[in-house]
């Protein structure tokens, strides 16, 4: 394999994980603070325009639409995850609508939402709001003039808790968690974010 070759490869797998956020815990540390990850939901990188990333308006944070999930218990007969997933008003989902799918030591197991708790948060920013519309059309010629001011707008998050859990008990050494929304999508490459914990 040459430079190049390598050199794409590192690129390709790089661009390819930026959906998929994953950390390594020791088995006592499942449940802790220790076993929380976070992340954005985005398209793949294959997208047209390449990677899409969920945004927020004007000057508000990013991360307050940040997703985070905490590997919560490795039991003999189930594995759960406490989930928090915040999204704009307008891509809200409940989380069972997000598909949530468990790979757990590389065998794919649908997952089941429990305790789900919705917050709605409203933050406040600076746009611009429409005034003063005027058109004129003449035999020869278009006139089209906009006028704009400052206003307050506000960016709606709908913030959803809960815990997901598969039947599918431990030890184990390997546990992801997919979260794909059904509908947002960019030319059928979904938004979507993965989870995953390596144990030992």
């Amino acid at each position: 394999m040459n430079k190049l070759s390598v050199m794409v490869l590192v690129v390709s797998v790089a661009a390819c994980s930026r959906t998929r956020v994953e950390t390594t815990i020791r088995p006592d540390l499942i449940g802790s603070k220790y076993a929380r990850v976070t992340g954005y939901m985005a398209t793949r990188a294959a997208a047209p325009g390449g990677r899409h990333t969920e945004e927020t308006p004007g000057d508000i944070q990013h991360d307050v639409i940040r997703d985070e999930a905490t590997l919560a218990r490795v039991t003999p007969s189930e594995t759960c995850v406490d989930v928090v997933v915040r999204t704009a008003r307008v891509h809200d989902e409940p989380l069972e609508q997000l598909a949530p799918t468990f790979e757990i030591d590389g065998k794919e197991i649908k997952a089941i939402v429990e305790n789900e708790v919705v917050t709605v948060l409203d933050y406040n920013f600076m746009g611009r709001v429409e005034t003063v519309s005027v058109e004129g059309v003449a035999a020869s010629s278009y006139l089209g003039m906009t006028v704009t001011e400052p206003a307050e707008k506000i960016f709606r998050v709908v913030e959803r808790r809960g815990t997901v859990c598969a039947p599918h008990g431990g030890p184990v050494k390997e546990v992801a968690l997919d979260l794909t929304h059904p509908y947002w999508n960019v030319a059928d490459y979904n938004y979507h974010l993965v989870f995953a914990w390596k144990i030992g």
